[in-house]
């Protein structure tokens, strides 16, 4: 440390919430074989996209009277790149391994927004960092959203005039609508919303998500890449149509 620093009083700081979108790995039975697979499969379809991507994991739909072991657990998911933030839900007993294991314990609100234990947080979990995180509280962007940005807002639909670029992020509560061509990640009905839409006048996005379903680009039907779709969430999954 500098000798000739000194404590001008200022702030060297800023801790604030803020309002970014994560991936949410739900384990629906405790199969560590076939998850260790499908896991493995899943990231084969999109390696760049996964690759270091925070994500929490949900534990809600096991049996909480099963053993269960959660070191396993966070070992597969690391060993495919990911990077595991914390977990949701889950017997009482799995909080305690949760923080040995340096994961954050979350809590569901109503509304889909989540809780971290003694720090509230928005939908869907705190990310510990997103290169040049705008928090737009206008739900109108008028100009392109470039690659390595995101524009996450706290209630409404989101409507951007322009374009978004390869590598960039947005999220909204409601609707998504892209008056040009839709690359990156669009996450809509990011606090649970069913009815959430994705509008855009070009499909080229890496991956779209409505209510925490997403697909990734792999998975576009053929004949509607690069044209104007909107995409609705039913009989829980996905559906890619041409406007």
């Amino acid at each position: 440390m500098s000798t000739s620093a000194k404590n001008d009083g200022k702030a060297v700081f800023d801790l604030k919430g803020a309002a970014f979108t994560i991936l949410v790995l739900s384990l629906r039975r405790n199969d560590m074989d076939a998850l260790t697979a499908q896991l493995a499969e899943k990231v084969r379809q999109a390696p760049d996209f996964f690759h270091h991507a925070p994500v929490v994991i949900s534990l809600r739909e096991l049996d909480e009277d099963e053993e269960f072991d959660l070191a396993m657990l966070v070992s597969i998911v690391r060993a495919q790149g990911f990077l595991p933030v914390g977990i949701i839900g889950g017997a009482e007993r799995l909080k305690s391994h949760a923080a040995a294991l340096e994961l954050a314990v979350l809590t569901a609100r109503a509304g889909g927004r989540q809780q971290a234990e003694q720090s509230e947080t928005a939908e869907d979990v705190p990310a510990a960092e997103v290169r040049q995180a705008v928090l737009e509280s206008s739900r109108i962007i008028t100009e392109p959203v470039r690659s390595g940005q995101s524009v996450v807002i706290d209630h409404g639909d989101l409507t951007i005039l322009a374009s978004v670029g390869s590598g960039a992020e947005i999220a909204a509560p409601g609707s998504i609508h892209v008056y040009g061509a839709l690359r990156g990640r669009a996450f809509a009905g990011c606090g649970g919303s069913p009815n959430a839409r994705i509008f855009c006048q070009k499909l080229e996005a890496e991956l779209v998500s409505i209510a925490g379903i997403h697909l990734v680009s792999e998975d576009f039907p053929a004949n509607l890449r690069f044209k104007a779709v909107q995409i609705r969430l039913h009989g829980g999954r996905l559906h890619i149509t041409a406007l």
